[in-house]
């Protein structure tokens, strides 16, 4: 069988594709993202802003079958156990150079902007990262949406990263409000390749943000290890959240960690936010001058 791969609109590996490489490779199908006139075409959307572009794949290939998934498109749509837990096919990206996948799916937060309570479901278990890493690269890269959630399973996952002497990034960042000091140590200990995330959604955990960055100094971070390697990510839902965007990042700034500035995707943002969003996520920006300054100096 000859197998079409489809990325739509990836930013990162894509990992069910790399999960349905892997198993049709092991059926012995001729499979990729460059095959002519395939028996079978699997396509995927992450941003629900690309999903007309998959409109024409089925006049482009009238006698294939083809299988449209991702978080852009149905949330309803998933692997079959044969394939989601199968090791992806790390040879499907070339230029990757870490491992991929999700010890834990789920999360125990209902936030109004995020899909994971539909998609996923509640906290649980699913792979320990020994089943889907590539022993080749010293990275990886773990997809949990809220692996604090699960204390353990954070403390088992980390202390085997550690053993194996890999680098860590928890891209989907780490739940703030869920932080205590045998964690905060625990994150010390670990060798990261990107920084440390955290999330600021909303004004209201203030409170609890300060606590948080207090006890990351308890465990014994420094306020350099915080400027170098403990970011958060500012969302901002709407142009009418521009003056808490800004406060977020002025008092991140001042307990020496970093913003990254989120915007709603399916809205398009004003002039303001992103200029928000070039001070705040450009470290040199953000470390060299306050936001006045540098919308000032833009604007002259």
């Amino acid at each position: 069988m000859k197998v079409l791969l489809v990325d739509i609109d990836s930013k990162i590996p894509n990992l069910a594709l790399m999960k349905i490489s892997a198993y049709h490779k092991a059926q012995g199908d001729m499979v990729g993202f460059d095959i002519v006139d395939p028996d079978k075409v699997y396509a995927s959307v992450v941003f629900k802003k690309n999903k007309h572009l998959v409109d024409g794949l089925r006049f482009y290939y009238p006698n294939a079958d083809i299988i449209i998934g991702g978080s852009g498109y149905d949330l309803s749509i998933t692997l079959p156990d044969k394939i989601e837990y199968i090791k992806p096919d790390y040879l499907l990206y070339p230029d990757c150079d870490y491992s991929i996948g999700f010890s834990t799916r789920g999360c125990i937060r209902k936030c109004h902007f995020c899909i994971v309570p539909e998609k996923e479901g509640k906290i649980r278990r699913v792979q320990h990262p020994e089943n889907w890493y590539n022993p080749g690269f010293d990275k990886i890269m773990f997809l949990d949406n809220n692996i604090l959630a699960d204390k353990q399973r954070f403390i088992e996952i980390t202390n085997w990263c550690i053993e194996n002497d890999l680098k860590v990034w928890f891209t989907q960042g780490l739940d703030i409000r869920l932080l205590d000091i045998e964690i905060a140590k625990q994150l010390l200990k670990i060798k990261t390749w990107k920084s440390i995330f955290f999330a600021w959604d909303h004004i209201s955990i203030e409170p609890i943000v300060k606590d948080g960055i207090a006890t990351l100094m308890q465990a014994g971070f420094t306020k350099s290890d915080l400027r170098s390697n403990v970011q958060f990510y500012v969302y901002v839902d709407s142009d009418s959240e521009y003056e808490s965007g800004v406060y977020r990042c002025r008092q991140l700034k001042s307990m020496s960690c970093n913003p990254f500035v989120m915007f709603n995707i399916d809205r398009k943002p004003t002039k303001r936010i992103r200029e928000l969003q070039r001070w705040a996520n450009r470290k040199w920006a953000f470390w060299s001058c306050d936001i006045s300054e540098y919308t000032r100096q833009v604007r002259t």
